[in-house]
């Protein structure tokens, strides 16, 4: 599911990430994460950069991880996120979340 929202991210001395919180809950990561780039809407988005500068506009880094919740009275449901990181600003968003439940039920 896509989801687009701001989170905050700590990160390992090697700066991946390591824990995350969303909507109040932390999570915490279970799996090497797998760093890539992706193109960015640009053109949806409402910030303009100003004229010959624009990096870290097109692209931005993003990490696919799985995690669990670490916040107690959570549902412990694995799930594998994509976070991703503004570069002009160095703020995080969960971009995409898929829960393992959801798709063994819907991929079984």
């Amino acid at each position: 599911m896509n989801i687009e929202e701001p989170i905050s991210v700590e990160l390992s001395d090697d700066g991946s990430p390591i824990r995350f919180e969303w909507r109040g809950v932390f999570y915490g990561v279970t799996s090497s994460p797998e760093r890539w780039f992706a193109r960015r809407f640009w053109w949806q988005l409402d910030e303009r950069a100003p004229r010959g500068t624009g990096d870290g506009l097109v692209d931005r880094e993003m990490w696919r991880v799985d995690a669990v919740p670490l916040t107690t009275g959570t549902p412990r449901i694995d799930g594998t996120f994509d976070l991703g990181v503004h570069a002009a600003t160095g703020g995080w968003r969960l971009s995409r979340a898929s829960d393992d439940v959801l798709d063994a039920q819907l991929f079984a």
